[in-house]
């Protein structure tokens, strides 16, 4: 009982799934993916089935009609189904049973699929791919503001309570954890749209803070701390972990009265932080005579 969006992207090959319903763990149940083979939204009385089997079939050679077709037809109960399956090539396929709850239905765009069911009214899905096919930019935020569109429009009837994104690539490199470009939920909360944008947000600014800190201790500080102070106009620094690891970084980009002006300041509100900076010498991430010059003296107590 929910509204989804299956959705591609033909500039980077990404592939999404993103989903808002009023049940709990939305996130648990209907949106699939598999980098380098295609995602799958199952919801409507959710068979998972279709996610997981479906998935398999994909990364097997099958279309996603052929995939389609296939489950439904060893399916006991397709009427009460709703799906929508997007292969590597670009090919949709989507269904709306007959015992689907109103509104429930379809539409499917260009480059994307919007279905729902106890939905207000088909404005719901009309809007999602309106929204979604008049945006540009990184899948993400297209796949999330569509589904803000379906929640301006009426959204589920009965309120809601949980999202979820995934974005995958469109080509593997063997590692997972690379591939896997988005993957967010929010379980339970009164605002799960604004919840999950909040989410994927951070999301990218911790990611690039993590890239830049391994690009300085593998060797190239300077350009890890030039990316990250062109950033910081953008994205002000609120987490006391991103703030430690750009001073690390910084350290290691010769601008060490920086770093410890920094360090200064979480010292007065996360010390903890502190000892976690100092162990990176002491694992050898860093030179330790650095590491010395730049961690505050503990006040006297």
């Amino acid at each position: 009982m929910t509204y989804s969006i299956v959705a591609r992207d033909p500039e980077t090959g990404e592939m999404g799934v993103a989903t808002q319903s009023q049940a709990f763990a939305v996130g648990n149940s209907v949106p699939f993916a598999l980098p380098g083979h295609g995602v799958i939204a199952t919801q409507s009385m959710a068979e998972p089935m279709y996610g997981a089997v479906g998935l398999d079939l994909l990364r097997g050679g099958f279309t996603a009609q052929e995939v389609l077709t296939a489950l439904s037809s060893v399916d006991p109960q397709p009427e009460r189904r709703q799906v929508a399956v997007l292969g590597l090539a670009g090919d949709f396929a989507v269904y709306t049973g007959t015992s689907c709850v109103d509104a429930a239905g379809h539409l499917l765009g260009d480059t994307c699929v919007a279905l729902a069911n106890m939905a207000s009214s088909p404005a719901v899905w009309e809007a999602m791919v309106e929204r979604f096919e008049g945006s540009a930019g990184p899948l993400a935020p297209r796949l999330l503001g569509s589904l803000m569109a379906g929640e301006e429009a009426g959204g589920d009837f009965r309120g809601r309570r949980s999202a979820a994104i995934i974005v995958v690539r469109a080509t593997t490199t063997g590692r997972p954890w690379h591939d896997m470009v988005v993957d967010l939920r929010v379980d339970d909360s009164p605002d799960p749209l604004g919840a999950l944008a909040d989410l994927t947000v951070t999301r990218a600014r911790y990611q690039d803070v993590v890239r830049a800190f391994q690009q300085a201790i593998d060797g190239d500080p300077v350009t890890a701390d030039r990316e990250l102070e062109l950033l910081r106009p953008m994205d002000p620094v609120t987490e006391p972990d991103q703030l430690m690891w750009r001073a690390v970084v910084a350290a290691l980009a010769g601008r060490e009265d920086d770093a410890r002006a920094m360090l200064v300041d979480l010292a007065a509100s996360a010390p903890q932080f502190i000892e976690a900076a100092s162990r990176f010498g002491k694992a050898g991430l860093m030179p330790a005579d650095v590491i010395e010059r730049i961690i505050p003296p503990v006040p006297a107590t």
